[in-house]
């Protein structure tokens, strides 16, 4: 093994979404819910948070990939590691290079929400000193990520960076197949992911009445409301949690694929799973202001929401988009021919040539 990749919490696009080898290496510290156990690569570990170090120390890696600096509730893993890499490399009189696939899209001052503004300076003046110790290349997964980073000054300088925007290439299993009139969502059933808004939305849209179908696939806490909501309303479909071929399907047969989600506390949505996916299958997208693709998706015919959409801004969206929606052959051909995710692992690892997946 001379590639070892740290991932804090593991779902199964973290191996979907990545080339496997037998130099390559993951470990991981807890699963997702609804992670698919078959996508999970034969050699990979679940680790305790507190001996992960100890992978990083004893591998002898010749490239060890982090989570990003500014996924904050990580630091501590991404700290030990990063750290326990670099007292390996004084004992080994050698240097491991450390990178990172960066998409933290939020504002400086929200990521340190609740924390006296005084200290947001002491708080990332210590982190970039972590990143000028631990870090040699950071890919960025959109242009917003990149300004994330300058914006909170906490970009290392001597840390070379590449832009790989964060978008998929075509799926081929999702060619030649007939698309229903149905508007897709797929993600936790969570406030902050705007299942409230699109269920009233769809309603304001009345779509429903012209023959199509929303159709929402997850589960959560709103999971209840969904449910409430199909059983009065035959044009609403809630599909539970799906697997991974189940997804794929959906999405394959789908025309829309919405993503609404709202910026909560300090979350806010980086990019959207279901944004990358849908893209992947052909569909058009509706999503929220917030994705660090907000931009690429404008330019490419999309639909993105205004910010602080209303319920009826979202419904007037679906409506647009279920009239003059893009083609799959359209979508298909705005992707480049690798996805940014795995061309950004390349450039990292230097492991094969590949076109960046910058769109």
């Amino acid at each position: 093994m001379r590639i070892l990749r740290v991932i804090p919490e593991v779902r199964s696009s973290d191996f979907e979404r990545s080339r496997p080898s037998p130099d390559r290496m993951v470990i991981f510290v807890s699963r997702y819910s609804d992670l698919d156990e078959s996508s999970v690569w034969p050699d990979s570990r679940q680790v305790r948070r507190s001996l992960a170090w100890l992978w990083a120390f004893r591998g002898g890696w010749r490239v060890v990939e982090l989570p990003e600096p500014l996924w904050l509730r990580a630091l501590p893993l991404t700290a030990s590691v990063g750290l326990a890499v670099r007292v390996a490399d004084l004992v080994r009189r050698r240097r491991t290079r450390v990178v990172t696939y960066a998409m933290e899209n939020n504002d400086p001052a929200t990521l340190l929400r609740g924390l006296p503004r005084p200290l947001h300076g002491v708080v990332f003046g210590v982190i970039r000193r972590l990143n000028e110790l631990i870090y040699d290349r950071i890919a960025f997964a959109s242009v917003a990520a990149g300004d994330c980073y300058r914006a909170s000054r906490t970009l290392p300088a001597r840390c070379v960076t590449a832009l790989f925007e964060d978008l998929p290439e075509a799926c081929p299993e999702a060619t030649d197949r007939e698309r229903a009139h149905r508007v897709a969502f797929v993600g936790a059933l969570e406030p902050r992911k705007g299942v409230s808004d699109l269920l009233a939305a769809w309603r304001e849209s009345r779509l429903g009445t012209a023959g199509w179908e929303l159709a929402i696939a997850g589960s959560g806490p709103l999971a209840g409301t969904v449910a409430a909501a199909a059983a009065v309303d035959p044009s609403v479909a809630a599909l539970g949690p799906l697997d991974r071929a189940d997804v794929r399907k959906l999405l394959a047969d789908s025309a829309v694929v919405v993503l609404p989600s709202r910026r909560v506390g300090r979350w806010r949505e980086q990019i959207g799973l279901s944004i990358l996916e849908g893209l992947a299958h052909g569909c058009h997208i509706v999503a929220t202001p917030d994705t660090g693709l907000a931009d690429w998706l404008r330019r490419n015919g999309h639909t993105t929401l205004p910010d602080s959409f209303s319920t009826a801004d979202l419904g007037r969206a679906l409506r647009a988009a279920a009239t003059a929606r893009l083609s799959p052959e359209s979508v298909w051909s705005s992707l480049p021919p690798v996805g940014g995710r795995l061309a950004g692992e390349d450039w990292m690892c230097e492991e094969t040539l590949a076109q960046r997946g910058n769109g």
